[in-house]
């Protein structure tokens, strides 16, 4: 898979603040990063869990989500969990405020 680039990022960043604005405005559980991949492959976004790891972080160092996460000693794998928007993350999905980091 290659890399993706500055523009795809801004839009997958857009999506993934979406997908979890939905689900927030439809008070459903909060996910974790394997089923937000699942649900993102399912939209026809074609990328790596990699790939969607480092761009939930990128919105976790711009404040505009919220999550636990765990790492396994053994393996060195991440898990990323309870995925939530923060304010600033649901004013940018109301469209009160704007982040060049993020298309929709």
């Amino acid at each position: 898979m290659a890399p993706l680039d500055a523009q795809q990022n801004k839009r997958l960043r857009g999506a993934i603040l979406e997908i979890l604005n939905t689900r927030h405005q439809a008070q459903q559980s909060r996910l974790d990063h394997v089923a937000l991949w699942h649900v993102m492959l399912d939209l026809r976004f074609d990328l790596g869990e990699n790939d969607l790891l480092t761009l939930l972080q990128d919105l976790y160092d711009r404040r505009l989500i919220a999550y636990e996460e765990s790492r396994d000693r053994r393996t060195n794998r991440v898990s990323v969990f309870k995925l939530q928007l923060t304010p600033a993350g649901r004013d940018l999905c109301e469209g009160t405020s704007t982040n060049p980091a993020v298309k929709f």
